[in-house]
C-alpha cells in the first residue's frame, strides 16, 4: 500500500507542475500587431531597374487600426515571411519622401530614413499619430529590382521606436516585369489638296473698266470677298511645310496671258497690280491667305515687286509648317482697250502643291 501511496503522490506532483507551467503560460500577456487590411503597394512603374530615370515610387496604402505610433516601416522582400533578403538591384538608398501622395498620415510630421538598403523608415517627430482607414504613405526615388519576379513589401507600425514595439503589420505582393510592351506605330506623310471653283471668268470685258474674275463667270466690277472666286486648300502633316507654285497655259506657245485662238490674240500677263482700265493687261494674285500660309511678295497684289504670271512656275505661296485645311484665294483680274479683237478669251491656271517632309 505505501508503494502505492508514494505511486500516486509523484504524479501527482508531476500533473501540479504540468498545470502550473500551462497557467504560467497563459497567464502571460502576448502582444501581437495587427493586420493592417484593405493593403496594397502601389508602384509607379513596374519595368526592371529605373528604365523610366527618374525614380520608381512605391506607395503603400491601408486601413490600420487607431493605435497611436511613432514609427512607419516598409521593407521590400523576396520572401513573405523569415529573414529580409533584399532583391537584388533595388536600391531604396535613394529614396525621398513622396508628401503628394500621402493620405492620412501627416507626411510633415514624419521623417524619413533610407541609410539602409531595402528597409525604409518613418519616425514621428513629436508624440505620435493614431492611424486609420485609407492610410498611406509613399517614397519615390526607388530603384526597382533587377529581374522579373514577384516580391513582397513587408509593412509594420511600431508604438515607441522603428524596430520596437509592434503595433500593426501586413504584407502584399508585388510584381517586376521585364519591360513596358511596347507599342508600335505610324504616321505616313499626308497631302490633301482641293479646289473649291475649277471654273471663274470675267463675263463681258469693257473699255472703261477692270474686271474681276468671279466664281459664276460673270465677272465684276469690283473685287469678290474671301474665298472668291476660287481658293485652293491644303492640308499637310510636313513639319518644313510646303509650297504652292502656279504657271499658265496662255496660248500655249510660250506667251502667258488670256487667249483667244478664233482672234489669234493674247491678252498679255502683266504684275495684277498694274491692270488698269483701257489696255490690254491681265493679272492673277493672291489674297486671304489663312493661318500658316504666306503669299508671295509677287503675288500679293500690294505693287511692290509684283510679278506677271508666267508659262513657268513660279511660287504663289508657302507655309514653314503643318497645314489643317487652310485656304488661300487666288484671283484674277484683267482689262482691254478699244481695239482689242473680239473672240472668246481663256488661259488655264496650274498650282502644284509640294509638302517639305
Amino acid at each position: 500500500m505505501s508503494k502505492i501511496v508514494k505511486k500516486y503522490s509523484k504524479l501527482a506532483i508531476t500533473l501540479g507542475l504540468i498545470l502550473a507551467i500551462v497557467a504560467m503560460y497563459f497567464g502571460t500577456p502576448i502582444v501581437r500587431a495587427a493586420t493592417i487590411s484593405d493593403r496594397e503597394l502601389k508602384i509607379s512603374d513596374s519595368r526592371e531597374g529605373d528604365q523610366g530615370g527618374t525614380g520608381v515610387i512605391y506607395d503603400f496604402q491601408g486601413d490600420h487600426s487607431g493605435t497611436t505610433v511613432m514609427c512607419l516601416r516598409l521593407q521590400i522582400c523576396t520572401t513573405i515571411t523569415g529573414g529580409c533578403t533584399v532583391p537584388d538591384g533595388l536600391d531604396t538608398t535613394g529614396g525621398a519622401k513622396d508628401s503628394t501622395n500621402w493620405s492620412g498620415w501627416i507626411a510633415a510630421n514624419f521623417n524619413g530614413n533610407f541609410t539602409t538598403n531595402g528597409t525604409i523608415d518613418y519616425l514621428h517627430t513629436d508624440a505620435g499619430q493614431s492611424g486609420g482607414n485609407d492610410y498611406s504613405f509613399s517614397t519615390s526615388g526607388i530603384t526597382n529590382p533587377d529581374s522579373s519576379a514577384t516580391y513582397y513589401a513587408r509593412v509594420t507600425t511600431y508604438s515607441d521606436s522603428c524596430g520596437g514595439t509592434e503595433v500593426d503589420s501586413g504584407v502584399v505582393a508585388f510584381a517586376i516585369l521585364q519591360g513596358g510592351i511596347t507599342v508600335s506605330a505610324a504616321v505616313r506623310e499626308t497631302l490633301s489638296v482641293t479646289i473649291s471653283d475649277y471654273a471663274i471668268g470675267f463675263g463681258d470685258l469693257d473699255v472703261s473698266n477692270v474686271r474681276y474674275a468671279t466664281a459664276d463667270e460673270a465677272g465684276s466690277t469690283s473685287e469678290p470677298g474671301s474665298d472668291l472666286p476660287t481658293y485652293i486648300q491644303v492640308s499637310t502633316n510636313a513639319g518644313s511645310g510646303m509650297v504652292i507654285t502656279i504657271k499658265d497655259i496662255g496660248d500655249g506657245a510660250g506667251g502667258a496671258g488670256l487667249y483667244s485662238s478664233g482672234a489669234s490674240k493674247l491678252i498679255p500677263a502683266v504684275a495684277s497690280s498694274a491692270v488698269s482700265a483701257g489696255s490690254e493687261e491681265y493679272g492673277v494674285y493672291g489674297k486671304d491667305a489663312g493661318t500658316g500660309i504666306t503669299i508671295d511678295e509677287g503675288f500679293d497684289d500690294d505693287g511692290n515687286a509684283d510679278v506677271a504670271i508666267d508659262d513657268t512656275m513660279l511660287t504663289f505661296a508657302s507655309s514653314s509648317g503643318v497645314l489643317n485645311a487652310i485656304n488661300v484665294d487666288i484671283s484674277a483680274k484683267a482689262s482691254i482697250a478699244g481695239t482689242t479683237p473680239a473672240g472668246t478669251y481663256s488661259d488655264t491656271l496650274i498650282l502644284v502643291v509640294t509638302p517639305n517632309y
